[in-house]
Protein backbone atom coordinates (compact mmCIF):
# COMPACT_ATOMS: atom_id res chain seq x y z
CA UNK A 1 0.00 0.00 0.00
CA UNK A 2 2.82 2.22 1.00
CA UNK A 3 4.56 1.78 -2.45
CA UNK A 4 1.54 2.49 -4.11
CA UNK A 5 1.24 5.82 -2.49
CA UNK A 6 4.57 6.87 -2.90
CA UNK A 7 4.09 6.22 -6.70
CA UNK A 8 1.21 8.39 -7.09
CA UNK A 9 2.88 11.20 -5.45
CA UNK A 10 5.94 10.72 -7.87
CA UNK A 11 3.69 10.30 -10.56
CA UNK A 12 1.53 13.10 -9.79
CA UNK A 13 1.01 15.96 -12.42
CA UNK A 14 3.80 18.51 -12.67
CA UNK A 15 1.19 21.32 -13.06
CA UNK A 16 0.13 20.73 -9.49
CA UNK A 17 3.22 21.23 -7.95
CA UNK A 18 4.62 24.89 -6.55
CA UNK A 19 6.88 25.35 -9.39
CA UNK A 20 7.14 29.75 -9.52
CA UNK A 21 8.58 31.75 -6.97
CA UNK A 22 4.87 33.49 -6.55
CA UNK A 23 3.66 30.23 -4.74
CA UNK A 24 6.57 29.73 -3.08
CA UNK A 25 6.49 33.37 -1.48
CA UNK A 26 3.00 33.28 -1.17
CA UNK A 27 3.19 30.07 1.82
CA UNK A 28 6.44 31.71 3.46
CA UNK A 29 4.36 35.22 3.55
CA UNK A 30 1.17 33.52 5.24
CA UNK A 31 3.37 31.54 7.71
CA UNK A 32 5.11 34.71 8.76
CA UNK A 33 1.61 36.35 9.22
CA UNK A 34 0.24 33.73 11.03
CA UNK A 35 3.47 33.33 13.21
CA UNK A 36 2.33 36.07 16.04
CA UNK A 37 -0.99 33.93 16.16
CA UNK A 38 0.81 30.94 16.28
CA UNK A 39 3.30 32.23 18.89
CA UNK A 40 0.33 32.67 21.45
CA UNK A 41 -1.14 28.79 21.52
CA UNK A 42 -0.14 26.23 18.56
CA UNK A 43 2.40 23.76 18.67
CA UNK A 44 4.17 21.01 15.60
CA UNK A 45 6.21 18.34 15.54
CA UNK A 46 8.74 19.04 12.89
CA UNK A 47 10.57 15.85 13.25
CA UNK A 48 7.31 14.00 11.56
CA UNK A 49 5.83 16.87 10.00
CA UNK A 50 2.34 15.76 10.66
CA UNK A 51 -0.85 18.25 11.07
CA UNK A 52 -2.76 15.68 12.68
CA UNK A 53 -2.49 15.12 16.86
CA UNK A 54 0.19 12.57 17.34
CA UNK A 55 1.52 10.75 20.28
CA UNK A 56 2.04 7.57 18.72
CA UNK A 57 5.34 9.25 17.65
CA UNK A 58 8.51 9.34 19.52
CA UNK A 59 8.50 12.44 21.43
CA UNK A 60 11.36 15.48 20.76
CA UNK A 61 14.39 14.68 23.11
CA UNK A 62 14.48 18.17 23.97
CA UNK A 63 12.10 21.40 24.94
CA UNK A 64 10.40 23.30 22.34
CA UNK A 65 8.28 25.34 20.61
CA UNK A 66 7.52 25.38 16.76
CA UNK A 67 5.39 26.42 14.32
CA UNK A 68 4.07 25.95 11.08
CA UNK A 69 1.60 26.97 8.24
CA UNK A 70 0.63 24.34 5.65
CA UNK A 71 -1.20 25.61 2.41
CA UNK A 72 -3.25 23.08 0.07
CA UNK A 73 -4.23 23.24 -3.36
CA UNK A 74 -8.12 23.95 -4.05
CA UNK A 75 -9.57 20.54 -4.15
CA UNK A 76 -12.39 19.20 -6.70
CA UNK A 77 -15.09 16.86 -4.56
CA UNK A 78 -15.31 13.84 -6.54
CA UNK A 79 -18.78 13.65 -9.08
CA UNK A 80 -19.82 17.27 -8.20
CA UNK A 81 -18.49 21.14 -9.02
CA UNK A 82 -17.70 21.48 -5.84
CA UNK A 83 -14.44 22.58 -4.70
CA UNK A 84 -12.09 22.30 -1.19
CA UNK A 85 -10.28 25.13 0.28
CA UNK A 86 -8.09 24.53 3.16
CA UNK A 87 -5.57 26.36 5.32
CA UNK A 88 -3.46 24.66 8.21
CA UNK A 89 -1.87 26.45 11.31
CA UNK A 90 0.01 24.05 13.79
CA UNK A 91 1.91 25.36 17.01
CA UNK A 92 3.91 22.79 20.03
CA UNK A 93 5.05 23.94 22.92
CA UNK A 94 7.49 21.03 24.71
CA UNK A 95 9.18 20.79 28.00
CA UNK A 96 11.80 18.07 28.38
CA UNK A 97 11.60 18.03 32.62
CA UNK A 98 14.44 15.05 33.09
CA UNK A 99 15.17 11.98 31.37
CA UNK A 100 11.94 10.49 32.54
CA UNK A 101 8.60 13.30 32.08
CA UNK A 102 8.28 16.07 29.39
CA UNK A 103 5.19 17.39 28.65
CA UNK A 104 3.47 20.04 26.51
CA UNK A 105 0.41 21.94 25.17
CA UNK A 106 -0.67 22.34 21.13
CA UNK A 107 -2.89 23.60 18.80
CA UNK A 108 -3.97 22.91 15.93
CA UNK A 109 -6.34 24.96 13.62
CA UNK A 110 -7.65 24.03 10.01
CA UNK A 111 -9.40 26.94 8.02
CA UNK A 112 -12.01 24.99 5.92
CA UNK A 113 -14.21 26.03 3.16
CA UNK A 114 -16.28 23.97 0.95
CA UNK A 115 -18.55 25.54 -1.89
CA UNK A 116 -21.06 25.01 -3.33
CA UNK A 117 -21.71 22.46 -0.36
CA UNK A 118 -21.83 23.81 2.89
CA UNK A 119 -20.61 21.66 5.70
CA UNK A 120 -22.12 22.06 9.52
CA UNK A 121 -19.22 23.71 10.78
CA UNK A 122 -18.35 27.73 10.95
CA UNK A 123 -15.10 26.57 8.72
CA UNK A 124 -12.91 26.87 11.78
CA UNK A 125 -11.73 23.80 13.34
CA UNK A 126 -9.70 23.67 16.11
CA UNK A 127 -7.76 21.03 18.20
CA UNK A 128 -5.82 21.91 21.53
CA UNK A 129 -4.20 19.17 23.42
CA UNK A 130 -1.83 18.66 26.52
CA UNK A 131 0.46 15.41 26.19
CA UNK A 132 2.24 13.92 29.02
CA UNK A 133 5.47 11.52 28.34
CA UNK A 134 6.43 9.05 30.15
CA UNK A 135 9.97 7.21 29.58
CA UNK A 136 12.03 4.64 31.35
CA UNK A 137 14.22 2.15 30.49
CA UNK A 138 17.80 0.73 30.00
CA UNK A 139 20.47 1.99 27.23
CA UNK A 140 18.73 -1.41 25.00
CA UNK A 141 15.27 -1.26 26.09
CA UNK A 142 12.91 1.07 26.37
CA UNK A 143 9.07 1.83 27.25
CA UNK A 144 6.91 5.02 26.82
CA UNK A 145 3.68 5.68 27.95
CA UNK A 146 2.13 8.88 26.54
CA UNK A 147 -1.45 10.28 26.83
CA UNK A 148 -3.00 13.74 25.91
CA UNK A 149 -6.50 15.01 27.00
CA UNK A 150 -7.67 17.09 23.74
CA UNK A 151 -10.76 19.41 22.64
CA UNK A 152 -11.71 19.02 19.49
CA UNK A 153 -14.36 21.32 17.94
CA UNK A 154 -15.19 24.36 15.54
CA UNK A 155 -14.21 27.59 17.10
CA UNK A 156 -18.27 28.58 17.62
CA UNK A 157 -18.48 25.27 20.38
CA UNK A 158 -14.70 25.50 21.66
CA UNK A 159 -15.06 29.54 22.66
CA UNK A 160 -18.38 28.18 24.87
CA UNK A 161 -17.92 25.31 27.51
CA UNK A 162 -21.94 25.48 27.17
CA UNK A 163 -21.90 24.02 24.20
CA UNK A 164 -19.26 21.32 25.41
CA UNK A 165 -20.58 17.26 24.64
CA UNK A 166 -18.68 13.84 24.80
CA UNK A 167 -17.70 14.51 21.65
CA UNK A 168 -16.10 17.42 21.92
CA UNK A 169 -13.60 15.22 23.92
CA UNK A 170 -10.75 13.05 23.18
CA UNK A 171 -8.04 11.08 25.21
CA UNK A 172 -4.91 10.19 22.69
CA UNK A 173 -2.90 7.78 24.64
CA UNK A 174 0.21 5.33 23.23
CA UNK A 175 2.14 2.39 24.73
CA UNK A 176 5.49 1.97 22.84
CA UNK A 177 8.48 -0.33 23.78
CA UNK A 178 12.10 -0.44 21.98
CA UNK A 179 14.47 -2.65 21.98
CA UNK A 180 17.66 -1.81 20.18
CA UNK A 181 19.08 -5.58 18.25
CA UNK A 182 22.21 -4.25 17.15
CA UNK A 183 24.31 -0.80 16.67
CA UNK A 184 22.37 -0.07 13.70
CA UNK A 185 18.79 -1.67 14.08
CA UNK A 186 16.07 -0.60 16.61
CA UNK A 187 12.29 -2.75 16.91
CA UNK A 188 9.64 -0.06 18.27
CA UNK A 189 6.33 -1.76 18.99
CA UNK A 190 3.39 -1.19 20.93
CA UNK A 191 -0.61 0.07 20.97
CA UNK A 192 -1.80 3.67 19.87
CA UNK A 193 -5.37 5.22 20.21
CA UNK A 194 -5.66 8.70 18.41
CA UNK A 195 -8.09 9.82 15.61
CA UNK A 196 -4.86 10.10 12.51
CA UNK A 197 -7.45 7.47 10.49
CA UNK A 198 -10.13 9.80 10.97
CA UNK A 199 -12.71 8.50 13.73
CA UNK A 200 -10.68 7.30 16.95
CA UNK A 201 -8.80 3.78 16.18
CA UNK A 202 -6.98 1.79 18.68
CA UNK A 203 -4.19 -0.09 16.29
CA UNK A 204 -1.10 -1.47 16.58
CA UNK A 205 2.29 0.53 16.10
CA UNK A 206 5.55 -1.09 14.76
CA UNK A 207 8.66 0.00 13.19
CA UNK A 208 12.06 -1.25 12.40
CA UNK A 209 14.42 1.40 12.25
CA UNK A 210 17.88 0.70 10.68
CA UNK A 211 20.89 3.17 10.40
CA UNK A 212 22.84 1.27 7.90
CA UNK A 213 25.40 4.82 7.37
CA UNK A 214 25.17 7.30 9.49
CA UNK A 215 23.82 9.87 7.37
CA UNK A 216 20.82 7.68 6.46
CA UNK A 217 18.09 6.49 8.74
CA UNK A 218 15.17 4.03 7.21
CA UNK A 219 12.21 3.52 9.60
CA UNK A 220 9.72 1.05 7.72
CA UNK A 221 6.52 0.29 9.78
CA UNK A 222 2.89 1.08 10.88
CA UNK A 223 1.35 3.62 10.94
CA UNK A 224 4.23 6.00 9.48
CA UNK A 225 7.36 4.56 6.94
CA UNK A 226 9.93 7.39 7.00
CA UNK A 227 13.93 7.93 5.13
CA UNK A 228 15.54 10.60 6.14
CA UNK A 229 19.02 11.35 4.45
CA UNK A 230 22.02 13.84 6.20
CA UNK A 231 22.81 15.70 2.69
CA UNK A 232 24.76 18.17 4.66
CA UNK A 233 26.20 18.67 8.78
CA UNK A 234 23.39 20.97 9.06
CA UNK A 235 20.78 19.98 6.52
CA UNK A 236 18.95 16.83 6.18
CA UNK A 237 16.46 15.68 3.58
CA UNK A 238 12.90 13.25 4.20
CA UNK A 239 10.35 11.17 2.78
CA UNK A 240 7.51 10.10 4.65
CA UNK A 241 4.26 8.40 4.18
CA UNK A 242 1.69 8.63 7.18
CA UNK A 243 -2.25 8.98 7.74
CA UNK A 244 -3.61 12.48 7.98
CA UNK A 245 -7.06 12.51 9.69
CA UNK A 246 -9.27 14.12 12.69
CA UNK A 247 -12.72 14.67 14.10
CA UNK A 248 -14.05 17.33 15.26
CA UNK A 249 -17.53 18.34 17.39
CA UNK A 250 -18.69 21.31 15.10
CA UNK A 251 -22.00 23.83 14.74
CA UNK A 252 -23.15 25.65 11.82
CA UNK A 253 -22.87 29.48 12.50
CA UNK A 254 -26.62 29.81 13.96
CA UNK A 255 -25.63 27.12 16.42
CA UNK A 256 -28.95 25.33 14.91
CA UNK A 257 -27.51 21.48 13.85
CA UNK A 258 -24.46 20.11 15.13
CA UNK A 259 -22.11 16.79 13.75
CA UNK A 260 -19.25 14.97 14.05
CA UNK A 261 -17.16 16.29 11.39
CA UNK A 262 -14.11 13.22 10.23
CA UNK A 263 -11.19 14.05 7.89
CA UNK A 264 -9.28 10.93 6.93
CA UNK A 265 -6.40 10.86 4.04
CA UNK A 266 -3.04 9.56 3.41
CA UNK A 267 -0.07 11.65 2.92
CA UNK A 268 3.52 11.33 1.60
CA UNK A 269 5.55 14.54 2.21
CA UNK A 270 9.00 15.70 0.90
CA UNK A 271 10.53 17.64 3.43
CA UNK A 272 13.81 19.86 4.15
CA UNK A 273 15.19 20.74 7.15
CA UNK A 274 17.84 22.94 7.80
CA UNK A 275 19.51 23.59 11.65
CA UNK A 276 20.28 27.58 10.62
CA UNK A 277 21.50 28.06 15.01
CA UNK A 278 21.92 25.78 17.30
CA UNK A 279 18.95 26.60 18.80
CA UNK A 280 16.96 27.20 15.53
CA UNK A 281 15.20 25.16 13.13
CA UNK A 282 14.24 26.31 9.70
CA UNK A 283 11.90 23.29 7.64
CA UNK A 284 10.05 23.65 4.23
CA UNK A 285 8.10 20.91 2.85
CA UNK A 286 6.05 19.57 0.24
CA UNK A 287 3.66 16.64 0.06
CA UNK A 288 0.98 14.92 -1.43
CA UNK A 289 -2.83 14.19 0.09
CA UNK A 290 -3.90 11.18 -1.31
CA UNK A 291 -7.62 9.21 -1.08
CA UNK A 292 -9.05 12.23 1.09
CA UNK A 293 -12.34 12.01 2.62
CA UNK A 294 -14.71 14.14 4.85
CA UNK A 295 -17.15 12.14 6.70
CA UNK A 296 -20.22 14.04 8.29
CA UNK A 297 -22.29 12.16 11.26
CA UNK A 298 -25.63 14.20 11.44
CA UNK A 299 -27.79 13.51 15.04
CA UNK A 300 -29.58 10.55 13.81
CA UNK A 301 -26.59 8.76 13.09
CA UNK A 302 -26.56 8.83 9.32
CA UNK A 303 -23.40 9.62 7.63
CA UNK A 304 -22.91 12.01 4.44
CA UNK A 305 -19.33 11.73 2.66
CA UNK A 306 -17.52 13.60 0.28
CA UNK A 307 -13.92 12.55 -1.07
CA UNK A 308 -11.92 14.36 -3.01
CA UNK A 309 -9.07 14.26 -6.01
CA UNK A 310 -5.48 14.03 -4.82
CA UNK A 311 -4.19 17.95 -4.16
CA UNK A 312 -0.64 18.80 -3.23
CA UNK A 313 -0.03 20.99 0.53
CA UNK A 314 3.50 23.13 0.74
CA UNK A 315 4.56 24.02 4.03
CA UNK A 316 6.94 26.20 6.23
CA UNK A 317 8.30 25.50 10.28
CA UNK A 318 10.19 26.87 12.64
CA UNK A 319 11.35 25.55 15.98
CA UNK A 320 13.03 26.82 18.90
CA UNK A 321 15.13 24.54 21.05
CA UNK A 322 15.87 25.18 24.73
Amino acid sequence: MYIRYALSFLCCPMHVLPTNLDAILTVLCRFFCALPIGMSIFLLHPSNGLASVDVCEQPSDFSHLSVAYYSHDTSVIAGTAGQIDRENRNVDLQYKMNETWSFGVGHRYVILDMEPIELQTNGHLHTLFFPVHRQSGSDSKGFRFSVAPSLSASSNVLKDPGEYSADTFQLLAALVWSRELSDRLELRYGVCGDHRFGSYKLYPSITVGWQPRTDLTIEMGFPTTRLTYRALPNTSLSLRIAPYGNEWHVKTKDMENQSQLVFEASLVECTITWQAHKQLTVTASVGRILHGQYDVTLLDDSRVGFSYDAVTRVGAALEWRF
